[in-house]
C-alpha cells in the first residue's frame, strides 16, 4: 500500500515531521469515508488522514432519486518531533451549487486529543 503521508506537508515542517513506516487504511465505502493511520518504528502513530463526504437523497429533473454531496472533509495531521501534530483541514460545504467553496484553514498545532475533531 502506497500512501502520500507527506504530499501535504507544509515545506516549513518536513524535517520536523515523524515518517511512518507502515499504515493502515479503513475505507467504508456506504459512508463514503476514509481513513489512513501510519506509525512509526515503534509502532506510535505519527500520521493521520480522513476524509468524508456527506450525501442527501434527492430527486433529478425526472423525479429519479439520487444521491447529491453536500458536505466534504479532509483532515491530515503529521506527529512533529516535539510531540505536538500538525494539522491541516479541507472542506467544502456548497457540492451542490456552482461554483463550489473549498476552503483550506491555516496549520495549526494540536494534541494528539485534537486531531480528529
Amino acid at each position: 500500500m502506497t500512501i502520500q503521508w507527506n504530499a501535504d506537508l507544509p515545506d516549513d515542517y518536513h524535517r520536523q515531521a515523524i515518517a511512518p513506516v507502515s499504515f493502515e487504511r479503513h475505507v467504508d465505502t456506504f459512508a463514503h469515508a476514509s481513513k489512513e493511520l501510519g506509525f512509526d518504528d515503534a509502532g506510535e502513530r505519527c500520521f493521520y488522514r480522513h476524509e468524508f463526504t456527506l450525501t442527501e437523497d434527492r430527486f433529478d429533473a425526472e423525479e429519479f432519486p439520487v444521491e447529491v454531496g453536500v458536505y466534504w472533509e479532509r483532515v491530515i495531521a503529521w506527529r512533529l518531533v516535539s510531540g505536538l501534530w500538525l494539522k491541516l483541514k479541507i472542506w467544502a460545504d456548497r457540492l451542490d451549487r456552482c461554483p463550489r467553496r473549498f476552503v483550506t484553514q491555516a496549520p495549526e498545532l494540536v494534541e494528539e486529543v485534537e486531531i480528529e475533531r
